[in-house]
């Protein structure tokens, strides 16, 4: 391919931020944007909301909850076998991806069962609802060789079947107690499903590397239909091979991004295998990532990290910030203190 131009930092921040909706907030609906952000990472249970609350104009947390119960957007495991929110109608692409390397493994340490019988099996039991106790009894008794340990169970019935939870699941204060049913959707072709995956990692993270890619997704870089997407190719500073889609955003190094407030792991900090766009290498150093910790961006990269504490916003700074940034940051902690129910802002 040809390479169009080589891209430095500054300019691939400015192309994550402008793609993630970290410059100017719109007013979208939670399917509209979860479908353009990308599935929102959902393990804490408030995080896609609070994630929705840095990009969008008027959002509240009763749009989104609406649109989980109305099966608009749906909870469910998918990239790298943990919690999300996805739009309902791209739900199937997900699934169908991200089961292909586990599948792989599943046909391998299960290759004394029928797939299609055992498929037939789960598909009707799951036409009811049923909670993580029930898997385990079912699946444990059913089927020889699935492994003992508590979770053995649950990735045996979720690599083999794209299961969602009902509502309230996905809720803010729900957290517990779920139960899972089959998607109703039948999966697409898994090249098919990987176009549409892909086409949306670049739209939302674009320009990437085919590792960034992979590494966010949890599969490997074969299960991707790399030729069924028309895509154009730029180099970053190492020399490092960038896909992305024609005539996506790319911001001059220059433009403004204001700080924003992202939520416990939020997908820009999960997006890439490189996250220096995002993170420089002594705040990954900090291992944010693993932790959790909600986290504050300045100039498009992550500079701080939050919590909430006895009704307080509290700040940790992990960079130096001038006056004026310590001011941005301060009027968009109380933007995010109000959002989250808090009274104060403390740490800067």
């Amino acid at each position: 391919m040809d390479v169009q131009r080589r891209l430095t930092r500054r300019e691939l921040t400015a192309a994550l931020a402008a793609r993630q909706g970290l410059i100017e907030r719109e007013r979208l609906t939670p399917v509209e944007a979860i479908r353009r952000l990308t599935p929102l990472q959902g393990q804490h249970p408030p995080a896609p909301f609070i994630a929705l609350a840095a990009r969008l104009d008027g959002f509240s947390r009763a749009d989104l909850e609406a649109a989980i119960t109305a099966g608009a957007v749906v909870k469910t495991t998918i990239m790298r076998l943990t919690l999300h929110l996805a739009a309902a109608d791209d739900y199937p692409a997900y699934a169908q991806l991200t089961r292909q390397a586990r599948m792989r493994s599943w046909r391998k340490q299960y290759a004394h069962l029928d797939e299609e019988r055992v498929t037939a099996e789960l598909s009707a039991w799951f036409a009811e609802p049923r909670d993580n106790a029930e898997i385990r009894e079912r699946v444990g008794s059913d089927y020889d060789g699935v492994p003992p340990n508590p979770w053995g169970p649950i990735i045996f019935a979720r690599t083999l079947l794209p299961l969602v939870q009902l509502p309230p699941a996905g809720h803010w204060s729900h957290s517990r107690g779920s139960q899972f049913v089959l998607a109703p959707q039948p999966l697409p072709h898994p090249a098919d499903a990987a176009a549409l995956v892909l086409e949306r990692y670049l739209a939302a993270f674009g320009p990437a590397s085919r590792r960034d890619v992979a590494a966010w997704s949890g599969v490997a870089q074969r299960d991707f239909a790399w030729d069924r997407v028309e895509t154009v190719t730029y180099e970053d500073e190492h020399g490092t091979e960038l896909l992305d889609l024609p005539g996506a955003p790319l911001p001059p190094a220059d433009t403004a991004l204001p700080p924003r407030f992202l939520a416990h792991w939020d997908q820009p900090l999960l997006a890439y295998a490189d996250r220096e766009r995002i993170m420089a290498p002594e705040i990954q150093a900090l291992q944010l990532t693993l932790s959790g910790d909600p986290t504050v961006t300045v100039d498009g990269r992550v500079a701080a990290s939050w919590a909430i504490r006895d009704d307080v916003l509290a700040i940790t700074p992990h960079a130096d910030l001038s006056r004026a940034q310590r001011k941005a940051v301060r009027e968009e902690a109380m933007r995010t203190a109000r959002f989250c129910g808090a009274q104060a802002v403390s740490g800067l």
